[in-house]
């Protein structure tokens, strides 16, 4: 490697990162489904683990290295309620393969309050009090597939996005939470809308990301540059990089 190209590497990381940071998001919670043991999914960023319920947890080849089959009902992972995910501008991000996407299945939601689910099509909800406003995406969803999926939200409204291009957006009122725990795959709010198929990456961030900053991600996942440590859970762009 000739240190012309490293430098021209270099500068191409180093804008990356800059324009990341310049947006002012954390990514607050990753589970990357990485491991191929237990029955954990760990939480690469803070002390927001998740445990499987209802069923062995089955460590297959995902997106970006493992990920985690659901074969519903009942089968789930579990994250319980945290104050700081409680956020009034937010991104969740994940990644899905289905095995028939055509009946609802819940893919990841906070306290049914946001959160993303498919029928037909992705769609995302947001919990208003006494009721949820939904926005519903219009790209066709096809069966073992991998799709990027995501949705922001703030005070200008919702958002979902495939494949890191806007899908479909709706204005909202502000979001409400409920007295719920975070989970992937379905839940037992509904005890129903269980999930099949595989995820993989999915991500929270404290504020809302652009299309640029999806679309970067929809091309590979942020990697931690640093390990975590007991008294900085959280960490910015600033110290993340590109797989």
């Amino acid at each position: 490697m000739t240190v012309k190209y490293v430098r021209v590497v270099a500068l191409v990381i180093f804008c990356a990162i800059w324009s990341m940071t310049a947006m002012g998001a954390e990514l607050i919670a990753r589970w990357s489904f990485d491991q191929d043991v237990g029955k954990e999914v760990t939480d690469d960023i803070g002390e927001h683990h998740g445990s499987i319920k209802g069923g062995n947890a089955a460590w297959v080849p995902g997106k970006f290295g493992n990920g985690l089959e659901i074969k519903g009902p009942n089968h789930y992972v579990e994250v319980e309620k945290s104050a700081d995910l409680e956020l009034d501008a937010l991104t969740l991000i994940a990644w899905v393969n289905l095995k028939a996407p055509g009946a609802r299945q819940e893919v990841a939601s906070y306290a049914d309050s946001y959160g993303i689910f498919v029928e037909g099509v992705f769609k995302a909800l947001l919990f208003k009090g006494g009721g949820w406003d939904v926005v519903t995406g219009v790209t066709p969803v096809k069966a073992d597939t991998w799709y990027q999926v995501a949705q922001t939200v703030d005070k200008n409204g919702m958002n979902i996005y495939v494949n890191g291009k806007l899908d479909a957006k709706l204005a909202t009122p502000p979001l409400a939470y409920q007295n719920f725990a975070m989970w992937f795959g379905g839940g037992p709010a509904d005890n129903q809308f269980w999930l099949t198929g595989i995820l993989d990456e999915i991500e929270i961030w404290d504020d809302v990301l652009s299309e640029a900053e999806i679309s970067a991600l929809f091309d590979a996942p942020p990697s931690l540059a640093v390990e975590p440590t007991s008294d900085k859970l959280a960490t910015t762009w600033g110290t993340l990089k590109f797989q």
